[in-house]
């Protein structure tokens, strides 16, 4: 009777994987589900009135114009962008070689948050510092002046938050490319432009598609740049209106905000629907043979300026707003004049040592990350063990569950949260537990991906070979597959950690002052006109992140060399 007990047991590693594989479950569905009831359930009757009343709105026309505007100008601007550096990079010579590594690790450096306040402080009228050069140039170039505050300035910031996501699935797509392809449409007498036209783009039409929702779904759901760049240029989008609704209306108008975020679902499902149909449909080049990326196209006098091209994208996403950012935190106000002579460090002192809630913001954020991100990824692990070890509709229901958050704008599932936890029975309003289950709910995709890629590069034979040697399922795990997917799953953890502390769409709606962290602490800045603080405070935050992706990096170069 023991032994046949014994048997129905599941191994402790298969126990953990199903309790946390069901806590996500939990996490996903009954916020959403708890949204639908609310909103459009009253004593278990259907209504339909919250709806009817969203839609007769004077301001919901504008709104959802002005967001279809920012979202698809800078998803095509992204898209653009994007393809052409993935291109100059991994198919040209004009490349950055051994530097082109940086170029998908800019969000990472420079958070989205950071990188609007950077572009405010180059280009807010009057006060910019690319204002001030141009005031001091001759007539009439003195008259021209730059608004961050405007459509062109909103729409360029999203786009340069949109190309790192193009960049990175596409790059991916044009190593994958089979060069013959495109050497045998020149040797047919097809130009440069000709080629990539023809050939090229085609081949990896569903990787472009699936770069511009990825960029769609990002920019319906981030609350930063519009939060810093478009309240000031008075255009109203979907995210601050909700965002308005649940903390500065009284009371908080949270039916509307809920249709609003179910608005937003609606949108992201149609593109998905979209993608499903076209994906089907086969309106793609396909290639086939051993793709090489080894034959790279000359692009002769044109290869300067394609690596100009290179070079000013990290420019204009990194080290132009970073050195904004450092000059208006070493200023006693900020300015367009600079004098080298009143440069000092007394906003990061403030932000360190004196006032209190930055600091408890940085050692929250700290906190959370760290701890989001390593049960975030121990979930992404154990579901990408799963996946990959025991191939089945179970699993496939496992991977699917760990990639769907992706799916849904960040806004939304923080609404979700707040929402559902707030309240009876769980009464989680304001405490620390509630971030950070909704930043492992948001963040989880991104360390999903990175667990499946590198679980999945352990070959099965070493499994095998590990099994007749008499070790079990549990020991093969712990003693050879994890060891030689650890540098990937470091990777994993290192996205994960820092897209957590840079987060402004949970912080938003979830943090407070019980429960500072970085998110909820630049906003409190920003509308209190501090600039030389808010500026110390980005740059901090921007060297956490940097000397953790520096030192994760070296950890992981150093497990590979073992």
């Amino acid at each position: 009777m023991i032994a046949t007990a014994r048997a129905w047991l599941p191994r402790p590693y298969l126990a953990v994987t199903w309790v946390a594989i069901a806590v996500l479950a939990f996490l996903i569905v009954y916020p959403l589900g708890r949204m639908l009831v609310r909103t459009f359930l009253v004593d278990g009757q259907l209504v339909l009135s919250p709806a009817a009343k969203l839609f007769a709105e004077p301001w919901l026309p504008i709104v959802l114009m002005n967001t279809a505007i920012v979202v698809v100008s800078s998803t095509v601007l992204a898209v653009l962008m994007g393809g052409v550096l993935a291109w100059i990079n991994e198919r040209t010579d004009a490349n950055l070689g051994a530097w082109g590594f940086i170029l998908p690790i800019i969000p990472l450096l420079i958070p989205n948050v950071a990188l609007a306040i950077g572009w405010v402080f180059v280009a807010a009228p009057n006060v910019g510092f690319l204002n001030g050069m141009l005031a001091a140039l001759p007539a009439p170039f003195d008259a021209i002046q730059t608004n961050i505050y405007s459509w062109p300035g909103l729409i360029f910031v999203y786009s340069l938050n949109g190309v790192p996501f193009v960049y990175l699935i596409l790059s991916a797509a044009f190593q994958n490319l089979d060069p013959a392809l495109e050497e045998a449409s020149r040797v047919s007498g097809a130009g440069v432009g000709r080629t990539l036209l023809r050939i090229s783009l085609p081949a990896i039409g569903p990787s472009i598609l699936a770069s511009a929702i990825l960029v769609v779904i990002n920019s319906m759901g981030v609350y930063s740049i519009p939060a810093i760049i478009a309240t000031n240029a008075r255009i109203d989008l979907l995210t601050t209106r909700i965002v308005a609704m649940l903390t500065k209306d009284y009371p908080p108008n949270l039916v509307e905000a809920q249709m609003l975020g179910f608005l937003m679902l609606a949108l992201v499902a149609v593109l998905w629907w979209v993608q499903t149909r076209a994906a089907k449909a086969g309106q793609f080049v396909t290639i086939g043979g051993k793709a090489s990326g080894s034959s790279r196209l000359p692009l002769g006098p044109w290869r300067w300026p394609a690596r100009g091209l290179l070079i000013g994208f990290i420019a204009a996403s990194c080290i132009i707003p970073a050195t904004a950012l450092l000059l208006v935190a070493l200023q006693p106000f900020w300015t367009p004049s600079i004098d080298l002579s009143e440069l000092n460090l007394h906003n990061f002192n403030e932000v360190l040592f004196v006032n209190r809630m930055t600091g408890n913001a940085f050692r929250n954020s700290l906190s959370l990350a760290g701890t989001g991100a390593t049960l975030g990824l121990a979930i992404a692990v154990l579901a990408a063990i799963q996946v990959a070890h025991r191939p089945g509709l179970f699993s496939r229901a496992v991977d699917f569950l760990t990639r769907a958050p992706a799916a849904f704008p960040n806004l939304v599932i923080a609404i979700g949260f707040l929402v559902s936890f707030s309240g009876a029975p769980f009464y989680l309003s304001g405490t620390a537990l509630i971030l950070l289950l909704a930043l492992i709910v948001m963040y989880l995709p991104a360390g999903a991906i990175a667990a499946n890629a590198a679980i999945t590069q352990v070959g099965r034979d070493l499994r095998e070979a590990s099994h007749i040697s008499g070790a079990g399922e549990g020991r093969t795990i712990a003693k050879v597959v994890l060891p030689l997917a650890l540098s990937g799953i470091v990777a994993g953890w290192t996205i994960v950690f820092v897209h957590m502390m840079g987060d402004l769409s949970a912080a938003a709606l979830l943090a407070g002052l019980r429960n500072p962290v970085i998110g909820f602490a630049i906003l409190e800045i920003w509308e209190t006109g501090s600039f030389g603080l808010l500026a110390a405070f980005s740059i901090i935050m921007c060297l956490v992140n940097l000397t953790v992706v520096g030192t994760m990096m070296l950890v992981a170069r150093h497990i590979r060399r073992r």
